[in-house]
């Protein structure tokens, strides 16, 4: 570790959300030429090439809705599926009633 360092702990899942105030600090100061020389997450090391990764990680919240999202979908779609047959029913009720109004109003 040659020349300036500085050593940012995050004690939280949601790692993006804790280096944006350091890279706001890197803007102010023009400092980008000073970027993380690596990180170390859950026991694995991350090199400047890949922390990205880590810095464009989707927070919790964002997972979360993601299987959300995933797990209704088919859920939708079933009942959307059973609805189908019961609205055409409906359908064929309802013309058949408006036809015997029809008919008993022109008899």
């Amino acid at each position: 570790m040659k020349g300036m360092n500085a050593w940012l702990f995050v004690q939280t899942d949601e790692i993006p959300s804790a280096i944006k105030p350091y890279r706001s600090f890197q803007k102010e100061r023009k400092l980008e030429d000073n970027d993380f020389a690596g990180a170390v997450f859950e026991g694995k090391f991350y090199a400047p090439d890949n922390f990205k990764a880590l810095e464009t990680m989707p927070t919790r919240a964002e997972v979360y809705a993601k299987m959300l999202g995933a797990l209704q979908s088919p859920a939708i779609n079933l009942v959307s599926t059973l609805q189908a047959p019961a609205i055409e029913v409906i359908m064929v009720l309802k013309a058949y009633v408006k036809k015997l109004e029809d008919e008993s109003n022109n008899a």
